[in-house]
């Protein structure tokens, strides 16, 4: 199978967000000033702007400033506490994040084309473990988006079993550069497993241990309050649960529920027009569509797209003839309300009265499971 934190990363680090364009910088307190960030980035013209915004917040510009001609410049205001924040230069998608305190007092040197690639930060032992795990993510998940591009250019068995080996390698890699900075004893704990480590295919037992600690140490921390309600969803959709209702609008502006498919087995996939590797899975699941639908097999598809001309263009590029649904995002999304989900594509199977039966089936391991499900 082929899960992937690809969306995640995505939406946590690597694309620009809608918030970015539409909020004015919130002025900081004039009074006190207890961070500095200064900067120095390379492909950056005097007068680029660099944004400073707190992720946990719906991505709130905190402060902004301008380069200087050699690139260079400095954020410098009050921050309540220490957590996470997200460094953006304007009018490039990639981003980076900043582990950034009062007193915190960081440097940056960065591609302003490439900062998450090549953001390196220094001034804190957090500032440093963070910026290290970024740059090796970008570095994995670069040659992950290499991996699925091959995956779908051949059809070669042989081929095929030799990219799954590769990107479990790859992934596990992935896991590993989180689990070193999820060890610390930081503040930036709860953010990592909370971002990286939770979800479907995690490491339960570790996450359930952490989230225990954080809660003692960090009650407060939105990463810890998210990692709670990871636990209750994970036991509400765990295998053999009733699969967590789902009611929600077709391109033709009806409610179709997940229901209404009981009766057949059901692939719930969590999936958008902009994650490569749900592309990619939409040509495979449209085959096995083809040979299983007559058998009793049917998927309901749920896009997580903000806009609905993308959902649909993809549709039709990708000749999907299945159900299709669309959960914008939000916190209270069908995706994030109940299912928490944190990385596409997510799959549920379901069997015929509608429990979970599986989950993350993809590729081979999907097409293994329904030829035993519907020979």
């Amino acid at each position: 199978m082929y899960p992937t934190k690809l969306a995640l990363l995505a939406l946590a680090t690597a694309v620009t967000l809608p918030g970015w364009a539409q909020r004015k910088p919130a002025a900081a307190p004039k009074a006190t000033t207890n961070y500095e960030v200064r900067g120095r980035l390379t492909h950056a013209p005097a007068g680029t702007r660099v944004l400073l915004a707190h992720i946990s917040h719906e991505q709130v510009v905190i402060d902004s400033a301008t380069t200087d001609a050699a690139g260079r410049f400095q954020l410098r205001g009050s921050v309540p506490g220490p957590d996470v924040y997200m460094l953006r230069v304007r009018g490039q998608q990639r981003t980076t994040n900043l582990a950034l305190a009062p007193s915190s007092r960081l440097q940056v040197r960065a591609d302003a084309t490439q900062l998450w690639r090549t953001g390196e930060v220094t001034g804190s032992a957090e500032a440093v473990a963070l910026s290290a795990m970024n740059r090796e993510h970008a570095r994995l998940m670069a040659h992950i988006e290499e991996l699925a591009q091959q995956r779908g250019q051949n059809a070669d068995t042989a081929v095929q079993r030799r990219i799954q080996r590769d990107w479990d390698g790859t992934m596990a890699a992935f896991g590993a550069s989180s689990l070193r900075v999820a060890r610390h004893s930081s503040y930036l704990a709860p953010y990592v497993v909370a971002t990286f480590l939770s979800g479907v295919g995690s490491d339960v037992a570790f996450v359930d241990s952490a989230t225990a600690r954080y809660a003692r140490q960090w009650p407060a921390s939105p990463y810890t309050q998210r990692l709670l309600k990871y636990q209750t969803i994970r036991r509400a959709t765990a295998i053999g649960q009733p699969a967590p209702a789902v009611l929600l609008t077709n391109p033709q502006g009806q409610l179709v529920s997940l229901s209404s498919l009981r009766g057949k087995y059901v692939l719930l996939d969590f999936w958008a027009s902009w994650c490569g590797p749900c592309r990619q899975e939409n040509a495979h699941l449209a085959q096995l569509y083809r040979r299983y639908q007559p058998k009793g097999f049917e998927v309901y598809g749920v896009s997580v797209d903000s806009k609905k001309a993308d959902w649909t263009k993809a549709i039709e590029q990708d000749g999907v003839t299945w159900t299709q649904v669309i959960d914008p995002p939000g916190e209270q999304s069908v995706a994030a309300s109940r299912y928490d989900i944190i990385a596409y594509p997510t799959t549920f199977l379901l069997d015929r009265e509608g429990r979970i039966i599986a989950k993350n089936l993809s590729g081979e391991a999907l097409e293994k499971k329904l030829a035993e499900l519907l020979p």
